[in-house]
């Protein structure tokens, strides 16, 4: 059976194959939805985009990158929602490119590639990102971009490596400002890779005046010099007051935990939304860093749970499903079953990946993989975090876990016996952890929703 699968991914045609089986399956879940009104996230990115469209002046508090996107399938192809639904394939064929580009060059695996876009085709979350205008697929394909970018790179020379690395991060920027960090940490990973200063400064160049652009178009329609958008200062905020509690750090524990916003809460919320934007940026900030050096120690209990909940098992799309698609509620649990099964293959697969004695290459580039990753969550860890904004990073746990499972195929390859005996203790530790952060995850959040 191994050794049938394995002959299998190892075919070119398979990829073909593979990505049309995932296409088929999201347009098949689109037709479901088609008459779905957009909720939530969804239906203000897509308001947002009608008044780009329009050329109206306003603040943004949405982040721009995907409401841009979606204003221009709204020129093309009008105003239905299904043509926005419709669009965001083309950010799953992007990032099934990429992730089949980047494992197979990563491992030197026809077979891991594949195997890496067929846990992306199957995965629930991914599906349903798919379909939604949303920002986690988008991110996710910018993430994969740019870690194809800088494994190409370790491979040797890679000309268009800096205006791809500059385009990718400016635009994740716009898609999601807390990935500015990791904007800001490639022209440093060039520079020290390349031991020239050219490409860092051109990419540099390139990613801020893209971000810039979209600053001063905001100033020269609304006079008003915001950062991006403005939900990033209130998203610091509401992770950061004395009503925030203590595990469920997002808005507030999802609006429900406590069971109703405290009245205190309301009214400071009501008081500063009555300043002007910039007021409320310097307001929201001002009170959520002298609430951090009030109570340090909340700080630090707080941000070490939200390393947790980033790293929890996601529940997002199958709440979704039940909460707006109104299918039955065992559909959703099936779901975030579905969910759960895969993450943990993709986590203990790259624990176990890290775990084998790999040629000095390999080893470079999976700690390559990894620092992006860290730099791409870490903001999460300060500001509010949720399992659903992990997803961006989830196709680079897919292809480290892609390169252990491909070993287990082969048939002369390792086993779990074998990976476990070479770093016994270490292992059991870290999956030790992993498990009891699943474990507080569903005794808090899924037993106990009051």
């Amino acid at each position: 059976m191994k050794q049938t699968l394995h002959k299998y991914l190892s075919k070119p045609q398979a990829f073909s194959v593979i990505l049309a089986c995932g296409i088929l399956m999201r347009v098949l879940w689109l037709l479901f939805i088609a008459n779905k009104p957009l909720m939530s996230d969804a239906a203000s990115y897509n308001t947002m985009s009608n008044h780009l469209l329009s050329g109206e002046a306003f603040v943004p508090y949405w982040p721009p990158g995907l409401p841009l996107y979606l204003a221009l399938v709204h020129k093309l192809f009008g105003p239905a929602a299904i043509a926005v639904r419709f669009a965001m394939l083309l950010f799953y064929v992007g990032a099934s490119v990429f992730v089949h580009r980047t494992a197979t060059l990563f491992t030197g695996s026809m077979a891991s590639g594949n195997l890496a876009l067929t846990l992306l085709a199957v995965s629930p979350a991914s599906i349903h990102a798919s379909v939604e205008p949303l920002t986690q697929l988008p991110a996710a394909m910018l993430i994969t971009v740019i870690a194809y970018c800088l494994v190409r790179l370790e491979c040797g020379p890679f000309a268009w490596c800096g205006p791809v690395l500059a385009i990718s991060g400016a635009y994740l920027a716009l898609i999601r400002p807390s990935s500015l960090l990791l904007l800001a940490g490639l022209p440093l990973y060039l520079l020290w890779r390349t031991r020239k200063w050219v490409a860092p400064l051109a990419l540099t160049a390139i990613a801020g005046a893209l971000v810039v652009s979209w600053i001063g178009y905001v100033y020269e329609r609304t006079g008003q010099l915001v950062k991006i958008n403005t939900a990033n200062s209130a998203n610091f905020y509401l992770g950061n007051n004395p009503y925030t509690p203590v595990y469920r750090t997002w808005w507030l524990g999802s609006h429900h935990n406590p069971p109703e916003v405290p009245l205190e809460f309301a009214q400071q919320r009501a008081r500063i939304m009555q300043l002007d934007t910039a007021a409320q940026e310097t307001e929201l900030s001002a009170l959520a860093k002298n609430h951090i050096r009030q109570r340090p120690d909340l700080f630090l209990l707080r941000s070490f749970n939200r390393v947790c909940t980033y790293f929890a098992f996601d529940t997002f799309a199958g709440a979704y499903v039940i909460g707006n698609y109104g299918v039955p509620s065992l559909v959703g649990l099936v779901v975030i079953a579905a969910d759960a099964i895969l993450y943990f293959l993709m986590a203990v697969g790259s624990i176990f990946y890290f775990v084998l004695p790999l040629p000095e290459r390999l080893r470079r580039q999976a700690c390559l993989l990894l620092g992006i990753v860290v730099l791409y969550a870490t903001p999460y860890f300060f500001a509010f975090s949720h399992p659903s904004y992990r997803f961006p990073i989830e196709p680079l746990l897919i292809i480290l876990s892609s390169a252990f499972f491909t070993l287990l195929l082969d048939e002369k390859g390792l086993s779990i016996r074998e990976v476990m005996a070479h770093r016994p203790v270490p292992v059991a530790i870290v999956l030790v952890l992993f498990s009891l952060i699943q474990v507080e995850f569903l005794s808090i959040v899924m037993l106990h929703r009051s």
